[in-house]
């Protein structure tokens, strides 16, 4: 739970995210265009920090919808993480996951 009350969207659930990462220290951006090595891809919330003098980088995909998250998303936002080169990446999701899912 990211707040004690729930978001009433999906761009509010972002704003949610990357406002719990902020107060943690960690730069930013929410809907991000990152080119990729499969095209530009839009992240819902990019977050990265320094530790050690090394570039740590975090993705969010932000899934507000009222059905469980597939497998399929799982498979393709694992694929842009690999793609873009992040450290971790994370789905945020409202309603929770398929089972096989995570």
């Amino acid at each position: 739970m990211l707040s004690k009350r729930e978001p009433a969207t999906w761009q509010e659930l972002q704003e949610m995210v990357a406002q719990v990462l902020i107060e943690c220290g960690f730069a930013t951006e929410v809907e991000k265009k990152i080119q990729s090595v499969r095209g530009e891809v839009e992240i819902d919330v990019y977050a990265e920090e320094k530790v050690f003098n090394r570039l740590n980088i975090i993705l969010f995909e932000c899934k507000y919808w009222k059905s469980k998250i597939p497998q399929n998303i799982i498979h393709g936002f694992r694929t842009v993480l690999s793609d873009i080169g992040a450290n971790t990446g994370y789905i945020i999701s409202s309603s929770g996951f398929q089972s096989g899912s995570f």
